[in-house]
């Protein structure tokens, strides 16, 4: 190994074995939000989730733990494990009402089994677990296995599961495990997002491409390890999807069914550079001499490399603008650039951060600059002018110069012109440290950390029109779709009226008169999101409740 590598690791696991040496602190770099520890959960979470039943959170870890959490006791409970649903690898995890989803994978030494397990809760409170998916066994790149099944979520409608299945392979390489699969790149199986129906059982994917592409399952392709998911307003799908160890950027892609990605042919908005047989690495500006892919001969020249093939189109990540986690390195020069400074957009992020912990705030529950937003998390702590951490856990690479450890806050803005979406972003807090994932509960956001704290960021409420008690009034369904359905007492047959109005407090629609306690009425098309229904009399306004419109 290389002396200084050595060093470099040496220095890390140090720090490591010493964290009370980094100080840790979570700050919030705006004045509005507060943050709180909440206790130190079981080391090697992965995912973070409430439970709609209890209220409670629950977070898994990657090796089968799902552990439910007492926040107001700062503990938690050991629910279920491995042995109980069967995945080795756990790193999808989602509700829908009292049925925890989970995707992950089964691996042996040269092969794997990817899953989606569903646990049905009992009147007793164990659950029934039964199998939605699972894959032909394929093979793994390594020992350790591939990046396999890792988001899973569902969709506004709950009709659908997306998931991933990353990629076996770092930027396309040839991966034999050893020796076992002589030229093997990707399968049939990796580098995809599949949609199957929420109700769907002992689904039976072949390592196949026509078997899949017959299937109807394959929704997106090109990703190489998506490994978070959230909707928007709109009900458009956002992924997040890191890199590799060339100095590419890290990606956030809006999914559309059909649509290819890149991956391995283009990664960060850059050409893969293995597409040349000429390819040097030790001439390349974006490759670090110190990262183990450099050192273990996988950038070496690739005259095998497969071809783009005729007529796929590339659907590029979204265009970043800044304000932070903007950094980016010149492909001729190697200069390090910011693209808030430079007006050049990154897509989308600075290498090597690893972006994790994807929240949008679909329904406007957030107030001030961060209604409707979105929220991202960094895995790796940033280093220093060459990618190099004393606090990362691997050395490097780290994403270079930038600080990493922030939330950061995200605009996502759609352009009619461009018929796509582009990002603009600040910071929201800083001191995380290996953060995987958080979840939004109302005007809170919860943040875990691989082996750290549960972080609690509250937000402040949104400013919307003075409120008074819903005591009487209910609206339904919410949320509400077409037909509104309204009740609220009214013995003495008084004129009401019914309004509504949307976060900001502007009225978008009021109905006639009426006398009776009920309503059905169907208001003209909103948008999907929060609005508040309003009744009032000639005099006050007598209630007012918050409901959910979407299509």
């Amino acid at each position: 190994m290389n002396p200084i590598r050595l060093f470099q690791l040496l220095l890390a696991i140090f720090f490591l074995q010493n964290q009370q040496l980094l100080a840790q602190r979570v700050t919030p770099l705006q004045t509005d939000i507060q943050i709180d520890s909440i206790y130190k959960p079981k080391p090697w979470a992965a995912k973070l989730a409430q439970d709609p039943i209890s209220k409670n959170l629950f977070y898994a870890s990657s090796n089968g733990n799902i552990y439910e959490v007492f926040e107001q006791l700062k503990s938690d409970t050991l629910r279920y494990t491995s042995q109980d649903h069967g995945l080795s690898r756990l790193q999808g995890f989602c509700f829908l009402d009292s049925t925890i989803f989970l995707s992950g994978n089964i691996w042996y030494s040269t092969t794997g089994i990817g899953m989606i397990i569903k646990g049905v809760l009992q009147p007793n409170g164990s659950r029934i677990w039964s199998t939605v998916l699972s894959t032909e066994a394929y093979p793994t790149g390594s020992a350790n296995g591939d990046h396999g099944f890792t988001a899973l979520n569902i969709d506004p409608s709950q009709q659908y599961l997306f998931f991933s299945s990353g990629s076996r392979t770092s930027f396309g390489e040839v991966q034999s495990n050893n020796g076992t699969y002589p030229g093997l790149r990707e399968q049939a199986l990796t580098s995809k997002i599949f949609r199957i129906p929420i109700d769907a059982a002992n689904i039976y994917l072949l390592n196949d491409s026509v078997f899949l592409a017959n299937s109807g399952y394959v929704f997106a392709e090109g990703t190489r390890n998506a490994y978070d998911m959230a909707w928007n307003a709109q009900n458009h799908l956002f992924a997040i999807d890191n890199a590799g160890e060339r100095d590419d950027p890290e990606e956030l892609n809006w999914i559309q069914q059909g649509k290819h990605y890149g991956f391995p042919w283009r990664i960060g908005g850059n050409q893969n550079p293995l597409l040349d047989p000429q390819y040097d690495a030790t001439q390349d500006p974006l490759i670090n001499p110190l990262n183990g892919a450099f050192l273990a001969g996988h950038f070496n020249a690739d005259p095998n490399f497969p071809a783009i093939p005729s007529g796929l189109e590339f659907t590029e990540p979204l265009s970043h603008y800044g304000n932070v986690a903007d950094y980016y390195k010149d492909p001729i020069t190697g200069v390090i650039h910011k693209t808030s400074e430079s007006g050049v957009p990154i897509k989308t992020f600075t290498p090597h951060r690893s972006p994790l912990g994807l929240v949008i705030d679909k329904n406007n529950e957030l107030g001030s600059i961060y209604t409707g937003k979105g929220f991202i998390l960094s895995f790796m702590p940033g280093g220093d002018s060459t990618g190099f951490s004393p606090i990362s856990p691997w050395g490097s690479p780290c994403p270079f110069v930038d600080n990493s450890r922030e939330l950061v806050l995200l605009q996502i803005q759609y352009d009619s012109l461009l018929q796509d979406y582009k990002l603009y972003s600040s910071n929201v807090a800083t001191g995380f440290y290996l953060p995987v994932d958080a979840v939004q509960i109302g005007t809170s956001m919860y943040v875990i950390e691989n082996n750290g704290v549960l972080w609690r960021v509250r937000f402040p409420a949104p400013d919307v029109i003075p409120t008074c008690a819903a005591q009487g009034l209910f609206v339904y369904p919410n949320p509400v779709t077409d037909l509104l359905k309204v009740y609220y007492p009214n013995p003495n047959h008084e004129v009401r009226y019914l309004e509504i109005y949307d976060v900001l407090g502007q009225k978008v629609w009021s109905s006639t008169n009426f006398t009776d306690a009920f309503l059905n009425t169907s208001p003209p098309k909103l948008n999907n999101g929060t609005y508040f229904v309003s009744i009032r009399s000639s005099e006050k306004r007598l209630a007012i409740q918050k409901v959910l419109f979407c299509e």
